[in-house]
């Protein structure tokens, strides 16, 4: 009897950063999520969705506020066998029944249940497939009708009839037009968690995984952490608590250890690692940086109920930082920085521009990590961003060589272990694969490199 477990994330807009982040948790034995360490098999993937099994039950609820990238974690239910041309409703159509549906998905929950549908696509032909023709006069249909995009509608209908039959009182949610799943706010705003369900359909091209929702990213808490901060510096630009926390988690630290930030600013990674259950220490030569950083970790210390002595920042010059590590006396495991990436721009700067800024960067570069070396313990990581110039969609202009680092006795390593990005072909890696984080409006975008010392 196969007593495994099998669960879904559903991933982030940065989705290769997502996996970077899941296959380096889920590696590390942590008994309070569930992890037993080694490696997870992983199922089916997608842009929107890694699927694995496990043999023994995650905590959800605990895993959530640790990954940055995740926004639901999903149990799967059930696996129903699909043929390659039948819509999911169609294949689904002797599913849900009332007794299923009642064991299964719907707590006892006094009242109307509110549930919605959301349906994620592991083959990607199924969004390229054209709507089926309605069969002429006395032609048999293959399987049902209607695009892609109905099915959320119908799957819902069919289960909505299902339970008004057993005289259960019930409301649709259901995804916005030309969407196939429900966002995070609207399952929270719609307590679908606490008065019913979220149902996610998970759509490959030969089965179909029947799955609910556990958890979802808690958006609010995020944009309390990122905007109601007493300090923000909108121009340089700041790093999302979200991206903070999968650096960090890139880290392979373990909770209780000290992280260093030597590009600090105003704090975002110092609060994020403080969150994670790191003691965390943090410096920048901005001296007006370091008082938005203290202002704001006080906020965040009383916010969070964050335990003294967890943090410490302090003005310092990051080629000069070992002194305040010798003073503080504090062993660190690991360093997690954005780092500077030079100017920010509002067009996209000449080359010439460019070339200085990659210059002045890596003789800055140069010089920390030669002082990293006289406290960092041998196989401690790295992570930092580098800047990178979007030129179009997938295409950067990056930093020019890291031999810099190398000449100093660090190796570049994979942000992706090679034989899980050599099987899921739709991570979008660099040529020295590493991952890019950017947005629209941003001309510099980052590129998160992982270090470690010789």
């Amino acid at each position: 009897m196969n007593d495994s477990m099998r669960y879904a994330f559903v991933l982030g807009r940065v989705y290769t950063l997502s996996v970077a982040e899941l296959a380096a948790v889920l590696e590390r034995p942590d008994t309070s999520l569930g992890l037993a360490g080694g490696p997870v098999k992983i199922l089916e993937a997608s842009e929107e969705i890694l699927i694995i099994e496990t043999e023994k039950p995650l905590n959800a609820e605990r895993l959530q506020k640790k990954l940055g990238g995740v926004i639901k974690i999903l149990e799967v239910v059930d696996v129903v066998k699909k043929r390659e041309q039948d819509s999911l409703n169609f294949s689904l159509k002797h599913f849900f029944k009332p007794s299923v549906l009642k064991k299964q998905f719907f707590k006892d929950y006094k009242g109307k249940s509110q549930f919605g549908v959301s349906v994620y696509i592991l083959d990607g032909d199924l969004l390229k497939r054209p709507q089926p023709q309605q069969p002429r006069q006395g032609q048999k249909p293959m399987g049902d009708f209607g695009n892609i995009f109905s099915e959320p509608k119908r799957l819902g209908m069919m289960i909505k009839n299902a339970l008004t039959e057993t005289g259960l009182s019930c409301r649709l949610v259901l995804p916005e037009f030309n969407s196939l799943s429900l966002a995070s706010v609207v399952v929270t705003k719609n307590l679908l968690l606490q008065k019913g369900a979220e149902i996610c359909i998970l759509a490959a091209k030969d089965k179909v995984f029947v799955s609910k929702t556990l958890t979802v990213q808690d958006f609010e808490d995020y944009g309390r952490r990122d905007y109601q901060r007493p300090a923000r510096d909108e121009k340089q630009g700041m790093i999302p608590p979200k991206v903070a926390q999968i650096m960090i988690n890139l880290s392979g630290c373990k909770s209780g250890e000290t992280i260093l930030d030597p590009f600090c600013g105003i704090g975002t990674l110092v609060q994020e690692g403080l969150l994670l259950g790191f003691r965390m220490i943090g410096s920048d030569i901005n001296k007006i940086a370091i008082k938005g950083s203290e202002q704001n970790l006080e906020w965040f210390r009383n916010r969070y109920k964050i335990a003294p002595g967890k943090y410490g920042v302090e003005v310092s010059d990051a080629c000069k930082v070992s002194d305040l590590i010798e003073k503080s006396k504090s062993e660190i495991s690991g360093i997690v920085t954005e780092g500077t990436l030079g100017p920010i721009y509002s067009q996209y700067p000449r080359p010439e521009e460019i070339v200085k800024n990659f210059k002045d960067l890596t003789a800055l570069y140069t010089k920390s990590f030669k002082e990293f070396s006289k406290f960092l313990p041998k196989q401690a990581k790295i992570i930092m961003c580098l800047p990178a110039y979007k030129q179009g969609r997938y295409d950067y202009q990056m930093f020019p060589g890291l031999d810099f680092a190398a000449e100093l006795g660090y190796n570049l390593v994979d942000i992706i272990f090679p034989t899980l990005a050599k099987n899921l072909k739709f991570l979008k890696l660099t040529s020295r694969n590493t991952a890019i984080y950017d947005r629209k409006d941003q001309i510099v975008a980052r590129e998160i490199v992982v270090f470690e010392k010789n």
